[in-house]
């Protein structure tokens, strides 16, 4: 594939288990290796700008996308940081989202 053929839009779409779509910032998504691999490799997600996670239900990948925006946002914070909230009712959800965390920033 060619330099020309990939997405180059300032946002990349997530597509959850059950198909629906989240965006998120091309920005944020190339600072977690896994994805940045992904969208600049050669692969179909660099030139469709689509990255579909078969596996992963929507709640789990909204969950990962807000982290990611958090994660950017107050990681080169001087101020105090607030923690990161996951409702204790989300039991399931966290420890999805703690493994997806774990798998994506290895």
């Amino acid at each position: 594939m060619e330099d020309d053929d990939r997405d180059e839009s300032p946002y990349i779409k997530l597509v959850s288990a059950e198909g629906d779509e989240i965006f998120l910032s091309r920005r944020i998504a190339l600072q977690v290796e896994t994805l940045r691999v992904m969208l600049e490799g050669n692969f179909r997600e660099s030139e469709e700008g689509v990255i579909r996670f078969p596996d992963i239900g929507s709640k789990a990948l909204e969950k990962v996308v807000k982290y990611l925006h958090y994660k950017d946002r107050y990681s080169n914070s001087s101020s105090r940081i607030p923690e990161f909230v996951i409702d204790p009712e989300e039991v399931r959800v966290r420890l999805v989202f703690y493994f997806i965390i774990f798998i994506l920033l290895l």
